[in-house]
C-alpha cells in the first residue's frame, strides 16, 4: 500500500466534504456569489504571506543542496509569480492588495497558518511535505474534480481564469511529483512515523475545509 493511499484512506470523509462544499459547487455551477469569491481572494492573499514562510523554514532544516534549491525556487515562485497573479485577479475585482496587506487575517486563517508553521518548526522534511501537500493536493484534487464534473466551468466569464490557473500542467506536474516523492519516502517509514504524518496531513486538510467554510460565510464560523 502506497503512502498516499494511507492518506486518502484516513481522510476520505473530508475529501467528500470538500467536493460537496457550497463554495466548490458554486464554481462548478457558475453561480457563486461574487462577494464570497472576493472574500476568498482577500483571505487567500493573506494566507500566502504565511505560506512562503514554510519554504524558508524548510531551507533552514537541511544541508541537502537539492532540497535547499527546491525550497528556494518554491519561495521565489510563490512571491514573484503566484502572488503577482493573485494581485492581478484582485485588481480585476477592485481589491487593493496594499490595503489587504495591512489587514489582520481571520482567526480561522490565522490558526491554520500558525499550525502549519509550528509543525514545520518542530518537524523535519517529511512533516513539511505533509503541511504543503494538504494544501497543494487539496487544490489539485478539487479543481480536477470541478473540471471532471463540468468541463465548461473553466470557461466561465468570472471564475474561468481562476479555475484554469489550478489546472496548469506545470502545477499539476509539481504536485504529482511530490506525491511520488512521499510514496518513496513512505517505503522505509515506521508505523509510528507514518501515523504522525497522517495526523498532520489530516489536520491540515480539516483546516482547508474550515478555510472554505470561512470564505463562503465571509467570516469565521465557530
Amino acid at each position: 500500500m502506497k503512502f498516499i493511499d494511507y492518506l486518502y484512506e484516513k481522510t476520505e470523509d473530508i475529501w467528500q466534504d470538500l467536493y460537496n462544499h457550497p463554495f466548490i459547487l458554486g464554481l462548478i455551477n457558475g453561480d457563486l456569489e461574487v462577494s464570497k469569491f472576493k472574500y476568498y481572494l482577500e483571505e487567500d492573499y493573506i494566507y500566502l504571506w504565511d505560506h512562503v514562510k514554510i519554504f524558508a523554514i524548510g531551507i533552514t532544516k537541511t544541508n541537502n543542496k537539492d532540497i535547499i534549491r527546491k525550497f528556494s525556487y518554491l519561495l521565489n515562485n510563490c512571491m514573484e509569480n503566484e502572488m503577482a497573479i493573485h494581485r492581478g485577479v484582485m485588481r480585476d475585482f477592485g481589491i487593493d492588495a496594499k490595503e489587504i496587506e495591512k489587514r489582520h487575517s481571520n482567526l480561522t486563517n490565522l490558526s491554520y497558518s500558525n499550525y502549519r508553521i509550528s509543525q514545520s518548526l518542530i518537524g523535519g522534511y517529511e512533516e513539511i511535505l505533509m503541511v504543503l501537500m494538504a494544501c497543494d493536493l487539496g487544490y489539485v484534487n478539487i479543481f480536477r474534480y470541478i473540471d471532471k464534473v463540468n468541463p465548461e466551468a473553466k470557461n466561465h466569464d468570472v471564475y474561468g481564469k481562476f479555475i484554469t490557473g489550478y489546472l496548469d500542467p506545470v502545477y499539476l506536474s509539481y504536485v504529482d511529483g511530490t506525491v511520488d516523492e512521499i510514496n518513496e519516502i513512505g517505503m522505509d517509514m515506521t508505523d509510528t512515523k507514518r501515523d504522525i504524518l497522517i495526523d498532520i496531513f489530516k489536520n491540515c486538510l480539516l483546516y482547508e475545509l474550515k478555510f472554505w467554510d470561512m470564505v463562503y460565510n465571509e467570516g469565521d464560523v465557530f
